[in-house]
C-alpha cells in the first residue's frame, strides 16, 4: 500500500493539516535527530503534496522545514561531538564499526569533510547519518552548519516540488505508486547487505 493513499498515508496528511506551519517545523526537526516516525523523503513529498492541494505555500513550507532540519542536525552533531566517539568506541564492534574504521573516517573527515556533508544531503540514506561521523570526527562545528545548509535546499526544494506536483497531478501519476516503492525498499535492502558484508569481509581480512 503506498505512502500517499494507504491508511497511514490519509492519517499523516490529515495530522500534518491540522497541526499546520508549527507542526511542520517540530516535525522537521524531529526527524533530523531520528526520533520523527517519518523520514525526510516522505515527510517532504507529503507537504508537498498539501501544498499543491492548496492547503500550504509551497515556499512557506521549504523555509520552515529547511531551518528545522538544520536546527535538528546540529543537535545531532552536537551530541556525537561530545559522547559519539567514546561510545563507538567501547560499542561499535556490536555495529560493525572498529577502532580502524574510526581512524579512517578520521582522515576521510579531516580531507573531505566539507564535501562529504554538502553531497551527502543528495543522498537519501547518508543524508540521514552524515551528522554522525562528522561529529564523532569533530569537524570545524561552523563549517558542518555552512555546508549541511547549502546541500539540504536543493533537496529538500526538489522533494517538496516532487509532492506538490504529485498533489497537482494526482490521477495521472497513482498507478505507478506501488512499483516505485517496491524499487526504493529493493535499493535500500541491497545497500544494507552491502554494507554488513563489506565490514564482516574487513574482519575476517583482518584476522
Amino acid at each position: 500500500m503506498n505512502l500517499f493513499f494507504g491508511t497511514i498515508g490519509v492519517w499523516s496528511l490529515e495530522l500534518m493539516e491540522r497541526c499546520g506551519y508549527g507542526g511542520a517545523f517540530l516535525l522537521s526537526i524531529l526527524d533530523r535527530v531520528s526520533i520523527s516516525l517519518i523520514p525526510t523523503e516522505v515527510l517532504l513529498p507529503l507537504y508537498g503534496f498539501l501544498s499543491g492541494r492548496g492547503v500550504f505555500s509551497l515556499w512557506v513550507i521549504f523555509i520552515i522545514v529547511s531551518i528545522g532540519a538544520l536546527i535538528g542536525e546540529l543537535v545531532l552533531y552536537m551530541i556525537f561531538a561530545r559522547g559519539g566517539r567514546p561510545f563507538l568506541e567501547k560499542y561499535g564492534r556490536y555495529f560493525l564499526i572498529y577502532k580502524h574504521d574510526l581512524d579512517h573516517l578520521d582522515r576521510l573527515v579531516a580531507k573531505h569533510g566539507a564535501k562529504l556533508v554538502f553531497y551527502g544531503r543528495f543522498l537519501p540514506f547518508a543524508r540521514s547519518i552524515v551528522a554522525i561521523p562528522a561529529g564523532v570526527s569533530r569537524l570545524n562545528f561552523k563549517k558542518f552548519a555552512v555546508y549541511s545548509f547549502l546541500g539540504m535546499l536543493p533537496y529538500n526544494l526538489f522533494l517538496l516540488f516532487l509532492g506538490k506536483k504529485t498533489g497537482e497531478n494526482l490521477s495521472l501519476i497513482k498507478p505507478y505508486f506501488d512499483v516505485l516503492e517496491r524499487v526504493a525498499m529493493l535499493i535500500s535492502a541491497v545497500f544494507v547487505f552491502w554494507y554488513i558484508y563489506r565490514h564482516l569481509k574487513r574482519k575476517h581480512a583482518t584476522h
